[in-house]
């Protein structure tokens, strides 16, 4: 079977090849320049594993409203809310039941936003 392309998506896969074979002409010529320099590569080593040490501390920190929302939904205060989402879409999923579980979604976040709400979250925030 021969696949039809229109003009556009010919001239898209043109340019994507063309610059498929730009790019790897580049890095062909970065490495040629790099060759040659010799030690700078160490120094942009070294640049790099800054960033990554920067990346790491922005990964260690967690967010205190992520932590409290999941504390909430899975508290007893949210239990019979959750209990009607999971079984909606246990439903939706098993029997294949063509309907959404938009409804119970909406309650449990409006349970776990209460929830928040009163936590000590705000308290913490405030100091």
């Amino acid at each position: 079977a021969i696949s039809i392309m229109s003009e556009l998506e010919y001239d898209d896969d043109v340019d994507a090849e063309e610059e498929e074979e730009e790019a790897e002409d580049e890095e062909v010529a970065d490495e040629e320049v790099a060759d040659e320099e010799g030690d700078d590569d160490d120094k942009d080593e070294d640049d790099e594993e800054d960033e990554d040490d920067d990346d790491d501390d922005e990964e260690d920190l967690i967010d205190p409203l992520i932590t409290e929302r999941e504390r909430c939904v899975k508290s007893f205060e949210c239990h019979g809310f959750r209990h009607a989402f999971e079984a909606c879409q246990s439903r939706v999923k098993d029997e294949g039941v063509k309907e959404n579980c938009t409804p119970e979604f909406f309650d449990l976040l409006e349970c776990r936003d209460k929830c928040v709400a009163h936590g000590d979250i705000f308290k913490t925030l405030l100091k």
